[in-house]
């Protein structure tokens, strides 16, 4: 028989006691409420008809959370890295010029990503804990003459919010598009995207969003659009937006298969969506701002040092906070897992061992979940410090 050639026993899998902690890190943060009975809802397949009326849901809430008119908006199926390969992948081919402004992990991914797919990549650079100027980022642009610019809107490494007013137009000026990484800003943090001149940008679910890691929303302009349908070179199969814009029917006339999407997934998004359109974007915007302020304000008062200097380069749904000298980060998060069953996570990246970051997004960002927070930091400084003496 069979079964007598089996190499491999079967293990024994057991579930064990587990005490979810309070997520009040840079992400993946709490779940909306209504999320539970979202991922329990029917398994949808190309094959009826409710799978597409969800795709037509999603485009839809995509639309409004991007703030674009464009039709080709649709989401990848995996964690944010699947939005930012397929953005790059798409309109930036081998051999071409990716101008990428670096200053947190994000943008070394991007880097990354753009070196194995054969692109050229220039780099600029600028402190971690500060922003790029239009007058900073010009030059390059017009020595360069890329093919596309690649920019973190919110950069979670470092805590830091970009400002991108006039940027699409200056990339447009040198004949570069925009390419924006908003993983951790959208919801949180006002984003314009054909206001601005933004031709792809990509987000995740497990952020702002309230919900499971696991698929990547991307947008891409008019003149994105153009490039894709005019490209001389090909993208991976599995990000290519030419045969996933034929699964979402993005033009209301095709229903064609590309590959299995997860119906979990999809319906975990739809919910997001339908709790950030109920709320409404400028609501969620100034939640998430005054939570944040408010955060601030109470750090502060304890005289705790944020990492970012200047209150308009702060990202309101990540702060990164430096702790007193002599108390090691690590150590610190892990008391406050086990004092508080608070989730927090040090740097990473270019904040390894220079700040803790902290999020406050999502179904998290209000007073209380701030105030918690703050009465959680103080007491774990005060007994490093008193450990310390």
């Amino acid at each position: 028989m069979a079964s007598d050639k089996l190499l491999v026993s079967a293990p024994s899998i057991v579930d064990r006691d587990f005490v979810k902690p309070k997520l009040y890190g840079p992400g993946p943060c709490d779940y909306w409420p209504s999320m539970e009975e979202a991922l329990s809802k029917p398994i949808i397949t190309p094959n009826c008809d409710e799978f597409y009326h969800v795709l037509d849901d999603i485009r839809a809430g995509l639309q409004y959370v991007f703030q674009t008119k464009s039709k080709l908006v649709l989401a990848m199926s995996g964690a944010g890295h699947a939005g930012m390969e397929a953005v790059i992948s798409n309109l930036v081919g081998r051999g071409e010029t990716l101008l990428i402004a670096s200053r947190g992990i994000w943008d070394q991914r991007a880097f990354i990503i753009a070196n194995r797919l054969g692109i050229k990549t220039e780099v600029i650079t600028a402190p971690t804990n500060a922003t790029f100027s239009l007058e900073q980022l010009e030059p390059e642009l017009k020595r360069l003459r890329p093919a596309a610019l690649f920019i973190t809107h919110g950069d979670s490494s470092t805590g830091t919010v970009q400002k991108m007013d006039g940027l699409g137009e200056l990339c447009h000026r040198y004949g570069a598009l925009l390419l924006v990484d908003t993983v951790v800003s959208l919801i949180g943090v006002p984003f314009l995207m054909d206001e601005w001149g933004v031709d792809g940008a990509f987000t995740a679910t497990q952020k702002a969003f309230s919900g499971p890691a696991g698929i990547s929303p991307v947008a891409f302009s008019a003149l994105a659009e153009e490039k894709i349908n005019n490209r001389n070179f090909e993208p991976p199969f599995y990000f290519d937006v030419k045969l996933q814009a034929h699964q979402w029917n993005c033009y209301g006339d095709t229903r064609s298969y590309h590959h299995t999407l997860c119906a979990p997934m999809l319906w975990a998004l739809r919910c997001c969506l339908q709790e950030i359109t109920r709320e409404t974007l400028p609501v969620s915007w100034a939640r998430h701002a005054a939570s944040t302020a408010h955060f601030h304000k109470r750090l502060q008062e304890y005289g705790f040092q944020l990492f970012v200097p200047e209150p308009e380069d702060r990202l309101p749904t990540v702060t990164t906070v430096v702790l007193p000298p002599g108390i090691d980060y690590l150590e610190f998060t892990k008391y406050l897992r086990e004092k508080h069953n608070i989730l927090i996570l040090e740097g990473r990246g270019p904040t390894v061992g220079k700040a803790l970051r902290i999020g406050i997004m999502g179904v998290n960002a209000t007073t209380k979940v701030a105030d918690t927070l703050a009465d959680a930091l103080v007491d774990a400084r005060n007994a490093f410090q008193s450990a310390n003496k």
